[in-house]
């Protein structure tokens, strides 16, 4: 990525003094800092940290600051976060950053890539598996029975909402289905009155098609 420059004031500059700094050499810095951070997110069982609070605090860190919006650069340093990790056989620390609603979202399948692991059909449960992992390197607050992965709190509540929502529905269903049922069961369907053939006055024998009795 190219500074770029706005008069005298260096896009990117060391805080201390205000010099400029070129932006592969704030980057290796913000990876250091961000490895920091992040492994002291760890060290509390179920903690994480917002991508936007680990911009601020990788920049207050490192003692670089920039005035590129953190998109165009934290995401870049998580990945030399996750590199740096997995060549050391640390645990994937960069699963500890999340987005505003607690999701990792696509960014963390470039921790599956270097594991050479194939893309879960849950992202999310699998991130926080990773986040388990960290919590067991360098968490300080274990449980006795060292714990389970578990969701953030919003990404478990949308959940819990999508999965009361279907039962609701296929209850909704079922009590539709079975009143449809009892409905259809309870038409009933009149039988047609049988016809009542003519029959003599005299002997009450049924009478043929010409009304004549052979019988009288």
């Amino acid at each position: 990525m190219i500074d770029v420059q706005q008069g005298s004031i260096p896009t990117t500059w060391r805080a201390a003094d205000g010099s400029a700094v070129t932006f592969t050499e704030a980057r290796s810095a913000w990876t250091r800092a961000a490895h920091e951070v992040l492994a002291a997110t760890a060290t509390r069982f179920n903690n994480f940290i917002v991508n936007t609070e680990l911009a601020e605090l990788v920049q207050e860190e490192s003692g670089i600051r920039t005035q590129v919006k953190w998109q165009h650069w934290l995401p870049v340093v998580l990945d030399r976060v996750a590199e740096h990790c997995h060549k050391n056989n640390e645990p994937p620390l960069s699963a500890l950053c999340v987005r505003r609603n607690q999701t990792v979202g696509t960014g963390y399948r470039y921790i599956l890539e270097l594991a050479g692991l194939p893309i879960p059909d849950d992202l999310e449960m699998h991130a926080a598996a990773a986040r388990w992992q960290c919590y067991q390197h360098y968490a300080t607050d274990l449980p006795a029975d060292g714990g389970l992965p578990t969701l953030p709190p919003k990404v478990a509540a949308v959940r819990q909402r999508t999965s009361q929502d279907l039962a609701a529905t296929e209850a909704a269903e079922a009590v539709e289905a079975k009143r449809t049922a009892t409905s259809r069961r309870s038409v009933t369907i009149p039988k047609p009155e049988p016809v009542r053939k003519p029959v003599c006055l005299t002997c009450h024998v049924e009478l043929p098609a010409n009304k004549i009795c052979y019988y009288c």
